[in-house]
């Protein structure tokens, strides 16, 4: 899934409960996995941790405990909460410098197949036979992120195995890549005499997306306000660029990108987080040694006056008179 300019999503969870009284509860009883969080000492070492820091935060009823992989140098932050809905997520700061789409065709492509578990698409396998409460994937402009969440402890596992070896280690088959990113196929696949047309899974997303003026608007504002790295172009894809990702700059964009120097790890919940370092460790971390990842994208240069720029797109068929259509945006790129 594309989310242009990394713009929040919304994300619906079951409701655990209702009622005063329930909550009331609920807060007397949401100091226990905070209470336990608040016995890690800075400088301890678990399952190749070390741990950094360890914050109270009483107004939200959790305790934020942020960790660093030893030999890696992957970041963790885990927030203990007396919450039975426990989520996970890994990271990757993506930075492309073309509009091909190659990480949101890496997003879909590591999903259909990896070391551990070469059958075809478990991503889309295990959301009918986990018990999670949310599973997705998303490629905005400078990251790509994968999250789930789930109530059962051994659910939470079966999850996190899959996750980290889609993610580190997945089978890349060429096969995936004509069909999440793009292919030349006939018209009609059982007429070989019909055109030959392009097609592919993230290929028809976006260009489903560059047929909505206002995705349009907003994509082009971003590359123009920021012309000088990975925000000029469109990390999505753009589909006339698309065709010219090969399989081979995916593999490659995979290796620099995907490696968990270049990763940001977070749980949420009451699991254990000793649990959650050991299985991370065991099934990822420890394959790898650390690198310096070029992803870090630089502060854009201030221009020495105002710059004004011109798109034109598809008139909209429900406007009373198309002749007379128009969107203006004054925009201003702040300091950091």
């Amino acid at each position: 899934m594309w989310r242009c300019g990394g713009r929040p999503g919304l994300l619906t969870l079951r409701r655990l409960g209702g009622g005063h009284a329930y909550h009331k509860a609920w807060r007397w009883s949401s100091t226990r996995a905070c209470e336990r969080a608040l016995q890690y000492q800075v400088g301890e070492k678990i399952h190749g941790f070390t741990i950094n820091q360890v914050t109270s935060v009483p107004e939200l009823f959790l305790t934020a405990v942020k960790l660093s992989h030893d030999v890696t140098g992957a970041r963790y932050l885990h927030l203990a909460r007396e919450d039975t809905n426990n989520l996970f997520s890994v990271q990757f700061r993506t930075t492309p410098m073309d509009s091909t789409g190659v990480p949101h065709i890496l997003e879909h492509t590591v999903l259909c197949g990896s070391q551990k578990y070469p059958c075809r698409d478990p991503f889309f396998k295990m959301l009918n036979r986990s018990l999670s409460t949310f599973m997705n994937a998303f490629t905005a402009s400078d990251y790509t992120l994968y999250p789930f969440s789930t109530q059962n402890p051994k659910d939470f596992q079966n999850l996190l195995s899959v996750y980290l070896d889609a993610t580190f280690f997945p089978c890349l088959r060429e096969l995936d890549f004509w069909q999440e990113g793009w292919r030349l196929e006939h018209e009609n696949p059982s007429d070989p005499q019909t055109p030959l047309v392009f097609k592919g899974v993230v290929f028809n997303e976006m260009k489903g997306v560059f047929a909505d003026n206002e995705r349009i608007f907003s994509q082009h504002l971003q590359n123009r306000l920021l012309p000088d790295h990975t925000y000029s172009v469109v990390s999505g894809g753009d589909p006339l660029c698309i065709p010219e990702l090969t399989w081979e700059q995916l593999k490659q964009f995979h290796a620099t990108h995907y490696h968990p120097s270049n990763a940001r790890f977070f749980t949420y919940g009451n699991f254990p987080l000793e649990q959650h370092l050991k299985q991370i460790h065991e099934e990822a971390l420890s394959k790898f040694q650390k690198i310096e990842p070029s992803t870090v994208v630089p502060a854009q240069t201030p221009w020495d006056k105002p710059r004004e720029f011109q798109i034109t797109c598809g008139p909209d068929s429900l406007a009373a008179d198309p002749s007379k259509q128009r969107t203006v945006s004054v925009s201003f790129l702040l300091p950091e």
